[in-house]
């Protein structure tokens, strides 16, 4: 209808403005209407004839909402640029709406918190006085020899908190967007962490349940906490809430638990440079531990200078020895002009032999030719003997 309507007024201009007034009834109409069957429990006497309103009703109306929230923006720009500038007052009314289903989510919100503060409030809470957990301790003690194993069952009063938390969890999974079914069970959670021990209280105070007297008894009334804290924060889709009950518990059990165990075993398995620098861990050191860091940096010092002097003292040979070194280096260096000095001798050497050799060559060619001059006047002997 409400499509029909601004189709109507991109159509016909001239009916804009009775538009806007017919489609702000349309969503008023659809607000009032689920309050007063869904929240005001009107179905259970309409046509309907609901036995109940459970939490599926409430996520079926909530989705609803957001679906009108998420067209309401773009209806209002459809409408606004189907009237004049002087008539945009006229949208208000669509802004006032606006408010009026994001009030309306959040009173659904709040009831499915109240579903879960009615089942533990009215129907488990009186069972809270029939759990013994000194008993419980000794049961637990009887079964297993180590007390802090991992606990199997919790008393009655807690794991049909347990349950009931998960069953409404597994209908708002299905039905709930993600952010809607986290903010769902972090209000949940909030509330079952600030209930769960004031109806311990509340109960030891009206005399129908005693407090644990026992140490085994308290760490098993704590242990059972912490258990229920892991299960709600192990469920899918939800934001994990850090529980303070087990604080409050403690508080009022007055239970001081040995941490210095703990601590010296952390410090044993954290390696020695994370505690002397700050940089690593973030955070400022302590006087006392600045003091060993500081000790131990002197100490680990002195070490390394008598290391060095140690290695200096073996490598560095005495003035006696270092002498003779220093004056054998100029000797080598002057082996250059040595050598450069023998090179013309070998030069001239080669010089003397072509010089003897081209004698000895010149010696021949006047042997040579003595004799053929000699040749030349037997010759002319002989012709004049002819």
């Amino acid at each position: 209808m409400v499509m029909d309507d601004v189709a109507c007024a991109a159509h016909f201009q001239t009916l804009a403005t009775n538009v806007v007034g017919k489609v702000a009834e349309l969503l008023r109409l659809f607000n009032t209407r689920s309050t007063h069957l869904v929240l005001g429990a009107g179905a259970i006497h309409s046509a309907a004839r609901l036995k109940s309103i459970n939490a599926k009703h409430l996520a079926i109306v909530t989705q609803c909402i957001a679906l009108v929230l998420t067209i309401l923006p773009h209806i209002r720009a459809a409408l606004m640029a189907q009237l004049p500038t002087k008539q945009h007052s006229l949208l208000y009314d669509l802004d006032k709406i606006k408010s009026d289903y994001h009030e309306h989510s959040e009173k659904i919100l709040n009831k499915l918190v109240s579903i879960i503060g009615g089942i533990v409030e009215h129907s488990l809470a009186p069972r809270i006085a029939n759990t013994d957990f000194d008993e419980r301790a000794k049961k637990a003690s009887t079964s297993d020899n180590d007390p802090n194993a991992p606990i199997d069952c919790c008393c009655q009063f807690i794991d049909n908190v347990m349950t009931n938390t998960k069953k409404m969890h597994q209908v708002l999974l299905i039905m709930l967007p993600a952010e809607l079914l986290r903010d769902v069970f972090s209000r949940i959670f909030a509330y079952l962490d600030h209930k769960v021990p004031s109806l311990f209280k509340a109960a030891s105070a009206s005399e129908k349940f005693s407090m644990p007297s026992t140490d085994e008894g308290k760490l098993q009334m704590i242990n059972e906490v912490e258990y229920m804290a892991k299960t709600l924060n192990s469920l899918g889709g939800v934001q994990a809430w850090t529980f303070t009950a087990t604080k409050v518990l403690e508080q009022e059990l007055e239970i001081v638990r040995d941490t210095t165990e703990e601590s010296s075993v952390e410090k044993e398995e954290e390696p020695q440079p994370a505690l002397r620098t700050e940089s690593e861990t973030g955070e400022p050191s302590k006087p006392g531990d600045a003091k060993v860091a500081k000790s131990e940096e002197e100490e680990s010092a002195e070490k390394e200078v008598a290391k060095t002097d140690d290695q200096e003292a073996n490598s560095v040979p005495p003035e006696s020895e270092a002498l003779p070194i220093e004056e054998d280096t100029p000797a080598v260096e002057n082996e250059s002009p040595s050598t450069e000095a023998d090179t013309p001798t070998v030069e001239s050497k080669v010089e003397e032999e072509a010089e003897s050799e081209e004698q000895t060559t010149q010696g021949d060619a006047a042997e040579v030719s003595d004799i053929e001059s000699s040749e030349v006047e037997v010759a002319d002997d002989k012709q004049e003997e002819d």
